[in-house]
C-alpha cells in the first residue's frame, strides 16, 4: 500500500486538503466498509470508484492524489451518485466535453484515461458487464497528443543559463537546484524532496533509493561539481532541517515542487531575461540525457543513469548495478559542462551548428553586458 500520502505533504503536492482527507479515509477504511453494496442493488460510481482506488489505485501509482484530484473535480460531483450501470458513453463524453470545451486538453484526456482505467477494472471485477468507453482510445478526446517536446540546450546555451541564474533575484536554493538538475539529470521534485542523509559526500554516491518516478532503487555517484552544487544548497539550508532544499517558509519541509519550475519560467520570461528560446526544467533532463549521447556514452549506462529501465531480456538477467560506468559518464559529462561554464563568453561556444554563434535578443541583460 502506498503510504506516501499524509498531512504534511499537502502543499508540496498542490492538491487541496480535500483530497488529501477522501484518500486518508479510504486507507483507513476495511474493505468490508467500502464494498458494502447488496449485489442485487448496483453499486453507485462512488462506491465503487472508492474500492478501485483502495484496491488499485493506492497500490500502483506512486502519486494518487493527483488522480484522485481530477475524479473529485470533474468525476464524482457529476455522476458520483448514478448506479454504475447507468452510466453511458454519453454521459461520460459530457464530462469529457465540458473540459474540451474550456481549453482543458490535457485534462480531459486525463480524467478519460482514469474512467477507462475504473471501468475495465469496474467489468473485471463483475460491477459492469461491458465498460461504455472500452472501444475509445486516448485520441478520441481531444484528438491526437501534441508531438512529444524536442527542447535542450546547446553549448552556448548551457552557458547562458549557468551564468543567468546569477543575475537575477532568485534564491540560492532556486539557484542551485536547477543546476543540480542539469548535472544530475534529475526531475525537480527528485531534487526538491531529497533528504540530506541520502548524500555520502565522502564516498561520493546519492542513495535515492524509490523516491523517484519509476519506484526503482537507484544510486547515483557524485562528481566534484555536482558536489560544489549540494554544498551551496546545504549552505542554504538550517542545519536543523532533514531536507537538502527546505521550505523558506518552515524548514521542516521541503521546497515545494513547483518553486523551482516557476523561478525558471521568471528568469526565461523577464522582459530582461537570458535572452534565448524559452525552455522548462524538464528540457534540463532532456539536455543532460542528449550531452550524454554527444560524448559517446553507452545507452545502457545512459539508461541507468536516467533510471530507466533496460530493454529487453537485459530488464530481467541484467542486475549490475553499472556504478562504475555511470561514475566514468558523469565524470565525463561534469567535465564537458565545466568546460562550457568556464568559457569567457558564449560566443566562443557552439550553437547548432558549427561557426553558428548564438544570438541573443536585444533585450537580453546579457547581451547588454556583453
Amino acid at each position: 500500500m502506498n503510504t506516501a500520502v499524509t498531512e504534511p505533504d499537502i502543499a508540496a503536492e498542490q492538491v487541496g486538503r480535500h483530497v488529501i482527507h477522501f484518500l486518508m479515509q479510504i486507507k483507513n477504511a476495511s474493505l468490508a466498509e467500502l464494498d458494502n453494496a447488496d449485489e442485487e442493488i448496483n453499486a453507485t460510481v462512488e462506491q465503487a470508484m472508492k474500492v478501485w482506488i483502495k484496491l488499485s489505485l493506492m497500490i500502483t501509482r506512486r502519486r494518487p492524489e493527483i488522480a484522485v484530484s481530477s475524479l473529485l473535480n470533474h468525476v464524482l460531483p457529476a455522476i458520483g451518485q448514478l448506479p454504475l450501470n447507468k452510466v453511458s458513453r454519453l454521459r461520460l463524453n459530457r464530462l469529457f466535453n465540458v473540459l474540451l470545451a474550456e481549453g482543458k486538453i490535457a485534462e480531459a484526456k486525463r480524467v478519460f484515461a482514469l474512467c477507462k482505467q475504473f471501468l475495465s477494472w469496474a467489468e473485471i471485477q463483475g460491477y459492469l458487464e461491458h465498460s461504455p468507453i472500452g472501444s475509445m482510445k486516448r485520441r478520441d478526446v481531444g484528438g491526437r497528443n501534441t508531438p512529444p517536446r524536442e527542447r535542450s540546450l546547446t553549448d552556448a546555451e548551457i552557458w547562458v543559463f549557468w551564468h543567468s541564474l546569477d543575475l537575477w533575484d532568485i534564491s540560492e536554493q532556486c539557484r542551485w537546484a536547477l543546476r543540480l538538475c542539469l548535472l544530475t539529470a534529475r526531475r525537480p521534485d527528485e531534487v526538491v524532496r531529497a533528504r540530506k542523509e541520502e548524500f555520502h559526500l565522502r564516498i561520493g554516491i546519492w542513495r535515492q533509493g524509490l523516491r523517484n518516478k519509476s519506484r526503482r532503487d537507484h544510486s547515483l555517484p557524485l562528481t566534484p561539481l555536482m558536489i560544489r552544487c549540494i554544498q551551496a544548497l546545504l549552505k542554504a539550508s538550517p542545519t536543523d532541517s532533514p531536507w537538502l532544499v527546505p521550505s523558506p517558509a518552515d524548514g521542516q519541509k521541503p521546497l515545494s515542487r513547483g518553486a523551482i519550475t516557476q523561478a525558471l519560467r521568471r528568469v526565461v520570461r523577464a522582459e530582461r531575461g537570458p535572452g534565448i528560446e524559452p525552455f522548462t526544467t524538464r528540457d534540463l533532463r532532456r539536455t543532460a540525457r542528449s550531452k550524454l549521447a554527444s560524448l559517446s556514452v553507452a545507452n545502457d549506462v545512459a539508461r541507468k543513469i536516467m533510471n530507466h529501465s533496460l530493454e529487453g531480456i537485459d530488464r530481467v538477467y541484467d542486475t549490475h548495478d553499472y556504478l562504475p560506468q555511470m561514475k566514468q559518464a558523469l565524470d565525463t559529462l561534469s567535465a564537458d559542462i565545466e568546460r562550457i561554464i568556464s568559457a569567457g563568453s558564449y560566443q566562443s561556444l557552439r550553437h547548432r551548428f558549427d561557426g553558428e554563434p548564438l544570438q541573443l535578443t536585444e533585450r537580453s541583460l546579457l547581451f547588454m553586458l556583453d
